[in-house]
């Protein structure tokens, strides 16, 4: 096949560069693409039907095909630019390692995630590090935060820190809003409270215009992420801090496009956005077993994920103007299955 770096589109020479520094699996692609999951599946059944890569049950190769076309497009072998040190986060948590350490041993008995829920729980680096991150901004220290949603219990780590003023969990899942609230018994975390809320629910009066800090890693509908946003809007002060994560995975550049759009009609900027810098500890039995697209429609007999590989980019962004969220507060929505499904969702379930 003639071919050349003008025929081979952004995902397909991601991926060939990335098979020519080593075999990868499935789950390796997935977490090294920057483009949704239908469009990389999409490439990766195209290269194997070219001959470009071949698949033995568990890693994808370069085939010789694969590697005559590369060495045409390649003008330097490929080198991971990342470092190593920090695994390309661009942060350095070591001095938030007891806290990691302490944290670990004080949710050992959490409560499971319920897909159903959209519960994706990040691994407990990801935590540390959003921390480590957030201290970093000055958004930590002394501060008033609020989260929508926390299956992955970093208010726990907040308040276990001592730095912020004030942790409040607005949550759906009434065995986490339970399970928080008896750790803060526990644990004597005066700071820490967890409220039973749906997202579709209007915003309490006494939550408007009451937080430095909003934080969230919600569904990745346009019409979902907005409104999780929006009601986050509304409870942050003046110049107050947003924070929340997004794919590649579940979410393409237009998509991306959309959201962005409707944050800046909010009042905020958007200051920094770091890559990957999420990972999630999704359950590989649940993957396998309850129909996941990913898995279903991969084209390829699959293993279980054996590492973490569903990402997301976590975005900071500041009000820079009055907050204008864009679904009203004092109203509540019925957005049912536009909540958290649309034809990019394939992580989901509905």
């Amino acid at each position: 096949m003639e071919i050349n770096c003008k025929v081979l589109n952004k995902t397909e020479y991601i991926i060939l560069r990335s098979l020519s520094a080593s075999s990868k699996t499935y789950w390796d692609l997935l977490l090294e693409s920057f483009d949704t999951a239908a469009n990389t599946i999409a490439v990766i059944k195209k290269l194997l039907q070219e001959n470009v890569i071949n698949y033995d049950g568990k890693y994808f190769n370069l085939t010789e095909e694969g590697k005559k076309i590369l060495k045409s497009v390649l003008k330097k072998e490929y080198v991971d630019v990342r470092c190593k040190e920090c695994g390309g986060k661009g942060i350095n948590s070591n001095a938030f390692q007891d806290l990691a350490n302490q944290f670990k041993e004080v949710i050992k008995d959490r409560p499971a995630a319920i897909p159903e829920f959209d519960q994706g729980v990040v691994n407990l680096e990801t935590v540390i590090n959003r921390i480590a991150f957030m201290y970093h901004k000055g958004d930590l220290e002394n501060k008033d935060i609020v989260l929508i949603g926390d299956d992955d219990l970093t208010s726990i780590a907040l308040s276990l820190s001592n730095l912020p003023n004030k942790v409040v969990v607005l949550e759906a899942d009434e065995r986490l809003v339970n399970y928080i609230n008896q750790k803060a018994r526990d644990l004597n975390l005066k700071n820490l409270e967890a409220i039973v809320y749906n997202v579709e629910w209007k915003v309490e009066k006494d939550l408007l215009n009451s937080f430095d800090v909003f934080l969230t890693d919600p569904v990745e509908t346009v019409q979902g992420i907005t409104l999780f946003i929006s009601r986050g809007c509304s409870m942050l002060k003046e110049k107050g801090v947003l924070y929340f994560g997004l794919t590649h995975i579940e979410a393409s550049y237009s998509k991306w496009y959309k959201i962005h759009r409707n944050l800046y009609e909010m009042g905020f900027v958007i200051t920094d956005i770091l890559d990957k810098f999420q990972l999630y500890e999704l359950n590989p039995d649940d993957i396998v077993s309850k129909g996941y697209r990913v898995f279903t429609e991969a084209g390829v007999k699959l293993s279980k994920p054996e590492k973490p590989w569903y990402n997301s980019a976590f975005h900071r962004l500041e009000l820079v103007e009055k907050a204008k969220p864009l679904f009203d507060p004092n109203q509540t929505y019925k957005l049912e299955r536009d909540l958290y499904y649309d034809e990019e969702a394939y992580v989901t379930l509905y």
